[in-house]
Order: structure tokens, then C-alpha cells, then sequence
């Protein structure tokens, strides 16, 4: 590797050498800002008697050995934006909106930053970006009319044009000065470098590339030119195009998926473990097999699962706007596939999880805490099965009923709510503060519960055609307080913003707080709720007035609707009995008072320490060698490790050095030091699970 810091025309001059941009590299995106901090320099530039700027670091590598041309690692944002610099200026002065001394001038920018006359290739163009970009630069430089619109190019071009014929800055001899003063580090490459290297520590703080620029310059850089070309257009480009060009999230779920892993990455860490992860995988291999998840990932995402029935059922899940479930249906969809499931079980399927999420939205219960869930049901369901299989049983349960039972076996802060839970929760719900989301979700389902006429409240919410409107207004008048009676106050602080008070409506601002009868009639200037699309809103038109006694039944109504759009899920499978119990430490209801420890597995593995003291201790070593700066941090700060100092020898064991944990204590204190070592490391309680003795006390 050799660096210098010269002029940037110095770089760039040649008359035979082009500067091609890798297909790997990420599209142009310079900002509007970008572009005015290059402008504004430059103008400081050809004001100050300053030699030279520098313009950051460029690192390239030869192309092949049989040409001159040159591969941009990085630096390609700056090569570009100086090139559609010179490239305004030259329109500006075309278009007699610019001065120049000499046409000379112009024809020696041509030369140093634009044209390569004596390349090897039939486009004779400096710059080759990639095929994204391509076609927008090259309408610019043969000063086409029609540009391409939408590209960021196209906009920076006009942007630059805008103010070189507006402001009067600068004349082309006096930016084109300024620009041959701009220097750069050039860094060339050479055949023993290892060029992913030196780009990751060049990009080291993650500001400039999404994990996604990272992980598809990882996987296409290592390649020859050819194979770059043929996986970048037969597999990348097809996975942007699957995820919408925002492939980061996808990434994340397929490399939880083929990691096994019980939570997400972190985004900020996915590129580092997609790179512990591919050790030993053919990366051509590996971009066949994304683009087949991102295949599904996209029937996912855009609610096209092959038939209305089943579009309609995940476009519900959809309007969540919640990637929550997509590790699980990515799993779900490709065992579908591959075992050819029918419409119905996957319907089911689909059924049972936004059963799932329903409940627990209108009970008030954290999203968040789902993440592992997901991440593991899919699995456990294949777990189930395979016990079957190996067992030699007849398994009669559906993937449907199977996964019905991972789900309401789930208990605690992972727990489906029963009806008694969901029921009072539809009554008392605070639903006009709830998240946007969850209102447009509910209230489409509401809305649309009746098989018939189908309004689309979703699109209509989130445009603020639909809004929600409170009946009972938030401000009390005199005209209903005198309708609610004495008990207004409390009907109104009981009812306010719960469901049975709420209905959508387009015209919320001009009702406001009018009497009833004025909300539900309308005047010659407003319609009222007889007016409405909204099945749910037409109802009300029924009532001759608004009292606790409309609200109760109303209240009703909405329980019944609810219920029947999610009933409480039943299933007839049950797992089948083992010789050893196997408790996830994620089992909020277990207690480890009077049970028998034959073993633990975590993070996949299985070890045979079968007391709890010895289990303890042998998970707190284990934790420690992935995390050893979090776990030696604990000490003396709380009421588990402790240093030498502090520690009762008499009470303590010994772990390293002048380092000790806390062990004579009860089994529930032991699995308690556990539960605060996983949250401090942010390790899944699910990542643990206890192998007991039956517990001969449960039938």
C-alpha cells in the first residue's frame, strides 16, 4: 500500500485511465449540505491566498493488470461531486450565465476530470459509476435535456448549477482554480493488501454506511470482477429490490435465523457478527440463499402471500407497522413451501399470531418483550414434531395447533391474556393516547368485522382522511352535562377515551364539543355521524342520546366484536411426557424450591453440573468468557460479586483472583444472581434452560 498527499488532478489526470466505481459501493448520496460545505470551501479557497485544501483521502486499486484503469475502494462520493461541479459550470457557461477568459480552460477540465479520449472501452467518460447511477451521469455530461429524474445526481447537478448562475460567485477560471488547489491523501493498493480491511477501518465509525453497505461490500468484494458483476446483478440487486432498498432489517432476521440465535443482533454490532458468521460460507452460495428468504421477506412485508384470503389476514399484522413477527413468518413461510402446507393451516397460522399481538395490545402488555418469542417459536414447533418423529407417535396436530400451544403455554410478561384480562382491558383501554399503529390496527378490525362493504380505514388513518372522534367531547358543556345528569363528571372520566367513546369520523375539528344531536343530525353547513362511510360510526345515528346507558351498551357491543375476532385459541396437542423435564429460564412461574437439577443447556450446549450451586457457578464462567469486561465490572456494586475486601469467605466462592460470588444462599437467590448476570450481559433469559427430575406433584 502506498499513500501520498498530492493534488487531486494528479490523481485523476490521463487520458487513458477511467476511474470505475465497484458494484459493491453504495449509490451516489451526497446531501444538498454536502455539497454546499464542498461549495463554500472552494469560495473561501479563490478568496484567501491559502495553496491548498485538503479534500479528505481517495483509495483505489488497479482494475486489471492489462489496463490502466483504476477501482474506486473509497472516495467515490468526492470524485463524483467534483465531477458534477465542473459539469455545472460548463452548462453555466454554455448557457451564457458564466464567464470564462478562454474556451481553453474549459477543454483542459474536460481533460483532467471528465474525459478519458484513449480508454479502452467505447465510452470515453472519466468516472464510471455504478449501473444505479450510470445513466443519470452520463445524460448530465452530454448535457441531454431530459435528466433523470429522482436521482441524487440529477439533484446535486441542479443544485450546483442553481448557484454558480444565481450567486455570480465565481467565474469558471476562478472555481476551476480553486479546484486544482483541492488535495487529497491518495491511497493505491496494491496485489497484497487486503482491501476489505483497510475499507472497514476507513468506515470504522459507521457514519458514512448502513451494516447493510458493509455487509454487501464484504460479501462482493473478496470476489473477481466478474463474479461482482454477475452476484451483484443476479442476487443484490434483487435483494434490494425485495426490501425496498432497505435491506438492514432483513439482514438482521436472516442472520438470527441461520445463527439460531434467541434475540436479534444488534444493529450496530450485525455487520461484526455477519462476518463471524460467514467463516467457512461460500459467499455466492450464501447470497443464492438470502435471495430466496428475501423472496419471501418481500411477500411478507408487501402483504402478497398468493391469494386474497391470505394477503388480507397478514396486511392485518402489517398495519402494526411492526417487524416484531417477520423472524418468525420468514421460518414459517419457507416451511410452508417446503412442506406444502395448505391455505388453511397457513391462515391459522396467521391467525393465532395476530391473535397474539391483539390481545396483548388492547391489554396494555410490551411489545418488546416478544422479541425472543418470536425468534424461538418457529423452533420450538420443530421441536415438538421432531419429539413425535423420533418417538415413533402418530402426530395429528396441525403446525397451527402446535404452535398454539408454545404460545399459550407462555406465561408472565410473555403471556396471551384470557378472556377475563382481555375483556375488562376492551372496556377500561385508554385507546385514544395509544400508539398510532395499534389505533389504525384495532380500528380497521372493528370496522371490518362484518364480512361486506370494506372501507379501508388503514390507507385512510394514516392519511388523516379517517380520524378519531370522541362522542362524549373532551370538554363538558352545559348542553351534556345536562344530558349525562349528576354522575357526568364520573361517566366522563370513566368513558372518555375508551372504545365505547370513540368512533372515526373525517370531520372531527368542525363537530368538536357540539351537543349530540348536532354531532349525530349535522347542520346545513356539516354533516353529522348520519352522513358517514364508517360502519362504526353509523351505528351511533340509532341513539337519541349519549348517556352512560348508550355507553354501556355500545361498550358491549365493541367486547362481543373483539371476542369474536379473537377468541380465546384452543388446542388439543400436548407435548409428550419425558424421562427429564426441560424448563426454559424464561418461565416466570417456575421456582426451583424442592426440584432435582439434572443439568443445563445454554447457548446450545449441554453440561451435567446437577446442584444448584455448581450450575451457578459454572454459568457465571461461561457468561464471563463472552463478556469479561461487563462481568469483572460487577464487583462491589451489588449484592452478588465482591472483591477480596468485602467478601466473607464463609459465604463466598472463590472465582478468580480476588474476585468472588456470592453462593450460600437459596435456590431462588442463586437463579436470581442468573437473572441480574443476563440482564447486565443483555443475554435472552431463553438462552437458559434447566433439565430437571418430573416433577411427580404435576399430572
Amino acid at each position: 500500500m502506498k499513500g501520498n498527499a498530492i493534488p487531486l488532478f494528479a490523481l485523476v489526470e490521463g487520458i487513458q485511465t477511467q476511474f470505475i466505481i465497484p458494484v459493491y459501493q453504495r449509490n451516489y448520496d451526497w446531501l444538498i449540505e454536502n455539497c454546499d460545505q464542498l461549495y463554500n470551501d472552494l469560495l473561501k479557497l479563490s478568496r484567501s491566498e491559502r495553496k491548498a485544501h485538503f479534500f479528505g483521502s481517495i483509495v483505489t486499486t488497479a482494475a486489471s493488470m492489462l489496463s490502466m484503469n483504476r477501482l474506486v475502494i473509497d472516495g467515490q462520493q468526492r470524485l463524483t461531486t467534483i465531477s458534477l461541479l465542473l459539469m455545472a459550470a460548463i452548462k453555466a457557461v454554455a448557457d451564457g450565465k458564466m464567464e470564462v477568459s478562454n474556451s481553453s480552460i474549459i477543454e483542459k477540465a474536460k481533460c483532467l476530470f471528465l474525459e478519458s479520449q484513449f480508454c479502452n472501452s467505447d465510452r470515453k467518460i472519466k468516472l464510471v459509476p455504478i449501473e444505479n447511477d450510470l445513466k443519470a451521469y452520463d445524460r448530465i455530461f452530454f448535457s441531454e435535456e431530459e435528466l433523470v429524474e429522482g436521482s441524487k445526481m440529477t439533484r446535486n447537478y441542479r443544485h450546483f448549477l442553481s448557484r454558480l448562475t444565481n450567486e455570480n460567485n465565481f467565474t469558471f477560471d476562478t472555481l476551476f482554480e480553486a479546484i486544482l488547489h483541492l488535495h487529497i491523501v491518495s491511497i493505491e493498493l496494491e496485489e497484497a493488501d487486503d482491501a476489505q480491511l483497510i475499507f472497514e477501518s476507513l468506515n470504522s465509525t459507521g457514519l458514512a454506511l448502513t451494516e447493510a453497505d458493509k455487509i454487501r461490500n464484504y460479501l462482493l468484494m473478496s470476489l473477481s470482477a466478474e463474479e461482482q458483476q454477475d452476484c451483484f446483478k443476479n442476487y443484490w440487486q434483487k435483494i434490494e429490490k425485495s426490501t425496498d432498498s432497505k435491506p438492514t432489517m432483513f439482514l438482521r432476521d436472516y442472520l438470527t435465523i441461520k445463527r439460531q440465535l434467541q434475540r436479534h443482533v444488534r444493529i450496530p454490532n450485525l455487520y461484526f457478527e455477519w462476518k463471524q458468521y460467514m467463516v467457512d460460507h461460500d459467499r455466492i452460495v450464501e447470497l443464492a440463499e438470502m435471495l430466496r428468504y428475501a423472496e419471501i421477506y418481500e411477500q411478507i412485508t408487501k402483504s402478497n402471500l398468493g391469494t386474497p384470503n391470505l394477503s388480507e389476514k397478514i396486511q392485518h399484522i402489517n398495519n402494526l407497522d411492526t417487524d416484531l413477527a417477520n423472524v418468525f413468518f420468514l421460518q414459517f413461510f419457507e416451511f410452508a413451501k417446503s412442506n406444502e402446507l395448505s391455505e388453511k393451516e397457513i391462515f391459522d397460522v396467521i391467525d393465532i399470531v395476530e391473535n397474539y399481538f391483539a390481545r396483548r395490545i388492547v391489554c396494555n402488555l410490551p411489545a418488546n418483550s416478544l422479541t425472543q418469542i418470536f425468534c424461538a417459536l418457529h423452533k420450538d414447533v420443530l421441536k415438538s414434531i421432531d419429539e413425535y418423529h423420533e418417538a415413533g407417535k402418530e402426530l395429528t396436530a396441525s403446525y397451527a395447533d402446535i404452535l398454539t400451544y408454545h404460545i399459550m403455554r407462555r406465561e408472565g410478561k410473555y403471556s396471551l391474556p384470557r378472556d377475563n384480562q382481555f375483556v375488562e382491558a376492551i372496556k377500561t383501554r385508554d385507546v385514544y393516547h395509544m400508539m398510532k399503529p395499534y389505533q389504525i390496527f384495532l380500528f380497521e378490525r372493528l370496522e371490518n368485522a362484518v364480512r361486506g362493504e370494506f372501507n379501508d380505514v388503514a390507507a385512510e388513518m394514516r392519511s388523516q382522511k379517517a380520524t378519531i372522534e370522541h362522542i362524549m367531547p373532551q370538554s363538558l358543556s352545559a348542553e351534556w352535562r345536562s344530558m349525562l345528569g349528576l354522575m357526568c363528571e364520573a361517566i366522563h372520566e370513566k368513558y372518555l377515551h375508551t372504545f365505547a367513546n370513540l368512533t372515526l369520523t373525517g370531520i372531527n375539528g368542525t363537530l368538536s364539543n357540539n351537543a349530540f344531536e348536532v354531532k349525530r343530525d349535522g347542520t346545513d353547513e356539516t354533516p353529522g355521524y348520519k352522513h358517514s362511510k364508517y360502519r362504526l360510526t353509523r351505528t351511533i345515528t340509532e341513539c337519541r342520546q349519549w348517556t352512560e346507558i348508550e355507553l354501556e351498551k355500545r361498550t358491549e357491543e365493541i367486547v362481543d366484536t373483539f371476542l369474536a375476532l379473537y377468541p380465546l385459541p384452543t388446542t388439543t396437542f400436548r407435548q409428550l411426557p419425558k424421562p427429564v423435564e426441560e424448563v426454559s429460564f424464561e418461565n416466570e412461574s417456575f421456582s426451583p424450591t424442592n426440584r432435582t437439577l439434572r443439568g443445563f443447556r445454554i447457548f446450545g450446549r449441554e453440561y451435567e453440573e446437577d446442584t444448584w450451586k455448581d450450575m451457578l457457578l459454572k454459568v457465571v464462567a461461561i457468561v464471563r468468557e463472552q463478556h469479561p469486561d461487563i462481568i469483572d465490572s460487577l464487583y462491589d456494586k451489588g449484592a452478588f460479586f465482591w472483591s477480596t475486601s468485602k467478601a466473607d469467605p464463609r459465604y463466598c466462592t472463590k472465582l478468580a483472583p480476588d474476585r468472588y460470588l456470592w453462593t450460600s444462599t437459596d435456590n431462588r437467590t442463586k437463579m436470581n444472581c442468573i437473572k441480574y448476570v443476563f440482564e447486565k450481559c443483555d443475554i435472552p433469559e431463553s438462552e437458559l434452560t434447566l433439565i430437571l427430575e418430573p416433577n411427580k406433584g404435576v399430572g
